[in-house]
């Protein structure tokens, strides 16, 4: 993968990662809890895989995207 295409995609994967935040604040408003662990084991799942598979690679191939840093 060449520096553009790896910024293009870490670019999107922070825009998803931030709708998926937003989900998660719209879960925290559920009435039940019941449905509010739920939905939020899900969403906690999709998270760590984006960043496990998705943002990771990217990361160990240009440290310099790392958005932590």
């Amino acid at each position: 993968m060449n520096k553009d295409s790896a910024e293009a995609m870490m670019k999107k994967l922070l825009e998803l990662s931030e709708a998926m935040d937003q989900v998660c604040s719209l879960i925290d408003q559920l009435e039940s809890e019941e449905e509010r662990m739920e939905l939020r084991r899900g969403m906690s799942g999709m998270l760590a895989d984006v960043y496990t598979e998705l943002m990771r690679p990217i990361i160990r191939q240009f440290p310099e995207l790392d958005p932590d840093k």
